[in-house]
């Protein structure tokens, strides 16, 4: 049975991204990032993939884009989330590491069985936000205070 997680830090005012990067630097949450999704496939989008510049090691990168005519040396190139999830059938648990489209798709497509959540405290500058959750229908299960 697949997992299928989306991970991801938002700020305070829901800001995931600017100017195509991260809108901060926190080592702790680069940390956490890698070893959660080590081993496992990272189903990102074409936008993303170029921000990352490379695959990630000790990942299965899987890009997904509408463009058929886009490479991705070391990934797999698909055309839809659910040509990723499939890309990632043998894994028990592939991650939605972004960026806004893909997480949006995937939540809309209600494909998402666990969040990642790391909440940046504070209001970010940014052009990249990540979409509205009903968290109601989100149960929490653990939290960390750093």
């Amino acid at each position: 049975m697949m997992t299928v997680s989306l991970i991801v830090a938002v700020s305070s005012n829901g800001v995931i991204g600017r100017d195509g990067d991260l809108p901060w630097r926190l080592p702790r949450d680069l940390r956490h990032f890698k070893a959660t999704t080590m081993g496992h496939h990272l189903i990102v989008g074409r936008r993303t993939w170029h921000e990352v510049g490379r695959p990630l090691p000790g990942r299965t990168m899987v890009v997904v884009t509408r463009n058929r005519d886009f490479a991705a040396p070391g990934a797999t190139v698909v055309y839809s989330l659910a040509e990723a999830l499939t890309a990632a059938a043998a894994d028990d648990e592939p991650f939605i590491g972004g960026g806004a489209h893909i997480y949006r798709a995937a939540l809309e497509e209600d494909v998402v069985d666990r969040i990642y959540l790391t909440k940046v405290h504070g209001e970010v500058a940014g052009d990249t936000f990540f979409p509205p959750v009903d968290w109601q229908q989100w149960r929490l299960v653990s939290e960390e205070h750093h």
